[in-house]
């Protein structure tokens, strides 16, 4: 590149310079990959600060009160081949003043830890956190955190322990205490992150919870302040409240998950804790606006018109609607419509539903099975179907059949049908899968969360082939909100001649192929499988295979023409498969890791695991075929199979007529 050329394109460049008061962002656009940028601050013709030449031509600059007069930037523009430079011209920045905002004090009085989201802990944590160090999370290694802290220093490389540090969890011991000298050590500790964040950039520093977190602390932290009568000693307060309401109220940034209502209520608490001031640089009255209608949308996305979390994981449910509830108690989310509520009270009406007879949360998705939930309300306040001793309901993109809370655990049933993605958030590749209980034991089980450490594992318990469900030529069906469908459940389970029957359908766009799944349970006897898929790719023919995985202690066998299932509490299930298409083969993995893949694992704590066995049956599938599985749940002897394949159709047992009838207008 030439020098003329070089002229041409500084003179042709738009340089975007913002200052709003406290960060002079700039951003150079060139029509060159051949230049790199660099960027001169002066104030009162004198440089203050200087970033360097980069490609990515974005600068940004931290300006004192007391450097913030004439301020102006100066752009300079280098070949990379040659490292010839030619000047940009001044660009001048307009100023804002009297930036200093003043706390409410009548508002501080009613902050307390639950609305600030201050995790109880007793002064026996905070010797054991000087002691040992930082440990967030019990399976965590305690770390030592000294001042000044290198805070984008992971020694774990753990993302769930960065998101801890990063919200400050190693102060709730000292905010709950609230002495003075442990206000001390958390202005110290504030400090330290403000001063390091103006030197660095990481997505971590403004990570969106940990951020929202942050923000319910500072006004917690300055609520003890005056609670206490000492003026609070973070050096840069005015700094530090004005990039948090940057961040907290920049659209672009908002989680639309369930870390957005962090990011919110934050937002909220900072504009309840400081006074609305006229000619600052954000006006609170607007922030507080904006909030409210932001946390509106985000409350209807994350649990629907339903009432139901909307990112695939009941156990996330109970955890966003819990955190919902505490959240709007909050006095500064007073104003909030009224219409929440009724969404709320779908929520707490769904809960029931999500767990197992025991009250243990259903492990799909991202959930962990944890521990027992006595608060739920009855089955019967969601809309249900009820026969027997057993009662079913469509709960948004799940169906569930089981037995009455009246029925004993050890004589209870239960099958949990998920047919649900609205997000990529916490799905698994699980579509129409299921799991099943009986007498309170499991026989068909979900492989578990792990975690979210991205390694095999993690990528191995999203997967489809983790799943009790189809999956074809050896790939996973995708997670991309793209191919998000709501809800896969045709209608409410029914339950037709004490047969229950469960509908689902899902068009896998991307790995070309229709899945049609349909389950007849007779709770405690009899469960068959109907798979219908469909290949939308007809040049060739495709492989299927379906998957089932069972309890770590089941022992199980490949007899001839079947899988016998013995759980070391003595439950018994046989299993056998036809298809439409060609003879299937049953195949048995127990802890297999050939390195590229993985089967037959189970994650029942976080990040850990253990072998379990897997089931797979494999056939094949041309245009259409039809993956007919018989679970036998008893060694009482039965009657005639329920529903039979002949050739190409489902048939049913004469014994019963309305089941019959139903299936007549089948494409079976």
């Amino acid at each position: 590149m030439e020098m003329k050329e070089v002229i041409e394109i500084s003179e042709l460049a738009i340089v975007n310079a913002i200052y709003d008061g406290f960060k002079i962002d700039v951003e150079i656009f060139v029509d060159s990959k051949d230049v790199e940028c660099a960027c001169y601050l002066y104030s009162k013709n004198t440089v203050i600060s200087k970033s360097g030449y980069k490609n990515d031509r974005k600068h940004t600059f931290n300006v004192e009160e007391n450097q913030n007069d004439y301020l102006k930037v100066k752009v300079f523009f280098k070949n990379k081949n040659d490292n010839t430079i030619k000047k940009s011209k001044i660009f001048p920045l307009s100023i804002r003043r009297n930036l200093r905002y003043k706390l409410s004090q009548n508002s501080l009085n009613s902050v307390n830890t639950i609305n600030c989201e201050i995790i109880a802990a007793k002064p026996a944590a905070i010797e054991k956190y000087e002691k040992k160090g930082f440990q967030p999370r019990n399976d965590n290694t305690p770390y030592k955190l000294i001042l000044p802290i290198d805070w984008l220093e992971d020694p774990f490389n753990d993302r769930n322990w960065m998101f801890q540090l990063h919200a400050w969890r190693m102060l709730d011991g000292y905010l709950n205490r609230s002495n003075r000298q442990d206000l001390y050590y958390v202005s110290q500790i504030i400090n330290d992150w403000v001063s390091f964040e103006k030197d660095n950039k990481s997505k971590w520093l403004w990570y969106d919870m940990s951020t929202g977190l942050r923000a319910l602390k500072i006004s917690f932290y300055l609520k003890k302040c005056y609670d206490k009568g000492i003026n609070h000693r973070i050096e840069d307060l005015d700094y530090l409240l004005h990039e948090h309401f940057r961040h907290l109220s920049n659209l672009a940034e908002l989680n639309s998950g369930n870390h957005g209502l962090f990011q919110l209520h934050g937002l909220k608490s900072l504009t309840y804790v400081i006074n609305d001031y006229g000619n600052g640089a954000y006006s609170m009255s607007d922030m507080k606006n904006y909030a409210n209608d932001r946390m509106s949308k985000l409350i209807t996305s994350q649990l629907g018109s339903h009432g139901v979390h909307t990112e695939d994981s009941p156990d996330y449910h109970f955890f966003t609607h819990k955190k919902i509830t505490n959240i709007i108690q909050s006095p500064w989310w007073s104003d909030l419509n009224e219409k929440i509520l009724k969404i709320l009270e779908l929520g707490e009406n769904a809960k029931p539903w999500l767990v197992f007879p025991n009250k243990k949360c259903v492990p799909i998705g991202d959930s962990a099975v944890g521990s027992v939930r006595n608060d739920l309300v009855a089955l019967d306040k969601w809309s249900h179907v009820k026969s027997g001793d057993y009662i079913g309901a469509q709960v948004d993109g799940y169906a569930i059949v089981r037995s009455l809370e009246s029925v004993p655990l050890n004589n209870s049933s239960f099958l949990f049908f998920q047919g649900s993605f609205h997000s990529q958030a916490h799905k698994h590749c699980d579509d129409l899968s299921f799991i099943l209980q009986e007498n309170g034991i499991d026989l068909l089980i979900d492989s578990g969360k792990y975690g979210y450490q991205q390694d095999k594992y993690r990528k191995y318990f999203l997967s489809t082939h983790a799943h009790n469900t189809i999956e074809v030529d050896g790939k996973s069906t995708t997670r991309s909100e793209k191919y998000a469908y709501g809800s896969a459940i045709f209608a409410p389970p029914k339950c037709i001649d004490d047969v229950w029957v469960i509908e689902g359908k899902v068009e896998h766009v991307v790995n070309d192929y229709i899945h049609e799944r349909t389950i007849l349970y007779k709770p405690g006897l009899d469960l068959y499988v109907i798979d219908v898929i469909t290949n939308k790719k007809l040049s060739m023919p495709r492989k299927i295979d379906q998957w089932w995985h069972f309890e770590t202690d089941a022992k199980v066998t490949i007899e001839e023409n079947k899988v016998v299932v013995n759980t070391s509490t003595h439950n018994h299930m046989e299993i056998a498969s036809e298809s439409s298409s060609k003879a299937v083969d049953y195949h048995l993995y127990k802890g297999y890791d050939s390195g590229n893949r993985l089967i037959g694992w189970v994650s029942k704590k976080y990040l850990q695991y253990e072998p379990t066995s897997a089931l797979k049956i494999s056939t094949s599938v041309r245009k259409r075929s039809i993956v007919l599985t018989r679970f036998k749940l008893s060694k009482i002897v039965l009657e005639e199979p329920v529903v039979s394949l002949l050739g190409k159709e489902i048939k049913v047992n004469s014994s019963y007529p309305n089941l019959s009838h139903f299936f007549s207008d089948k494409l079976y």
